[in-house]
């Protein structure tokens, strides 16, 4: 819907005013009376904001907690460990079910853009594909913006150069990198510029 009356809405001044939308973009707020019929819904006084944005998500690693078991130590160390445990054992559907679940939170309580890193360390890329539909059954209401992540490190794991490049190429948005999981300082540093070179291209 790309014109809307919202009507009765609370601006973080405390003010209750009226919004109109027109074309997707706010026309005008105040005192609006009906505007050429169409549709208006009553904010009830409701405070009224722009959309919430998560900068930093893991769709598809979402809602697994527990799965295969909790992380005991509760570190990111422990957390990678039981990702890797579990990535053999991953579907599409259980993928997509648990990322559909959770864009159905966030569109409700008014996160309506998420930037989310994507494992591209599995050679199927499953996680991938998943994460690519679940960006075009929502792209009506959610902002999904994917990033290639390789999990393992770039240069720890062989295949994960490759794998991003292949992700890109299925339509993921995003370079990203993990520089501190490699194994030396030196070798962090080299995979940062290893994926902005890729980033450039």
């Amino acid at each position: 819907m790309s014109d809307l009356l919202i009507k009765n809405a609370r601006l973080k001044n405390g003010s209750i005013q009226n919004i109109l939308v027109l074309d997707e973009l706010v026309a005008d707020i105040g005192k609006i009376e009906e505007y050429n019929d169409i549709p208006s819904i009553d904010a009830k006084g409701y405070f009224v904001t722009t959309p919430f944005v998560d900068s930093h998500f893991h769709l598809d690693a979402t809602l697994s907690y527990g799965i295969p078991r909790v992380n005991e130590s509760g570190t990111l160390l422990e957390g990678i460990k039981l990702w890797g445990e579990l990535k053999s054992n991953l579907t599409a559907d259980a993928l997509k079910d648990r990322a559909r679940k959770l864009c159905k939170w966030a569109i409700a309580k008014g996160t309506l853009a998420i930037r989310s890193h994507v494992d591209i360390t599995d050679p199927s890329l499953l996680a991938v594909e998943a994460m690519l539909d679940i960006k075009n059954e929502f792209r009506a209401w959610l902002d999904l913006q994917l990033v290639a992540f390789p999990q393992d490190g770039v240069i720890r794991d062989s295949t994960a150069l490759r794998n991003t490049k292949r992700a890109l190429d299925m339509g993921i948005d995003v370079v990203g990198g993990i520089p501190h999981f490699e194994r030396t300082m030196s070798e962090g540093a080299q995979s940062v510029k290893l994926l902005c070179e890729i980033a450039a291209e």
